[in-house]
């Protein structure tokens, strides 16, 4: 009996280790898989947008951020606004060009496979 308690209180202590380093193995897959998804959607002119789209770790442990534009795709002073990022107006369009959406579209349709995908990994651990 002793045997049996220690060897449950160790698989206890272990549990949010165990689930832990799941989830961010779960997170990081579904978030590479996004990203793939995102740059196979997203038109290709020179490949500078597709080619922008990362993953990145935020401040917080477990999570991620899939991302589009920023430095490569941004130009300089444009106009009264500034400056212009090019993924948004390939995402959005403009008044010349229709918007060719890449990013929601393909985010909020995989959404909830990620979530299942996530949840099963949880599970497993879980069990």
């Amino acid at each position: 009996m002793p045997n049996d308690v220690n060897s449950f209180n160790k698989e206890i202590a272990t549990l949010s280790v165990r689930l832990k380093r799941q989830l961010a193995t779960a997170v990081k897959a579904e978030a590479d898989r996004l990203a793939d998804a995102i740059k196979a959607a997203a038109p290709v002119d020179t490949g500078t947008l597709r080619d922008s789209v990362k993953v990145r770790r935020t401040k917080r442990g477990l999570t991620l951020e899939v991302t589009a534009g920023g430095d490569s795709t941004t130009h300089g002073e444009r106009g009264p606004h500034g400056t212009a990022d090019y993924a948004l107006f390939v995402e959005y369009g403009t008044r010349k060009k229709p918007a060719q959406p890449f990013f929601y579209n393909t985010a909020r349709q995989m959404q909830p496979e990620i979530t299942d995908n996530i949840t099963k990994a949880v599970e497993e651990v879980l069990k």
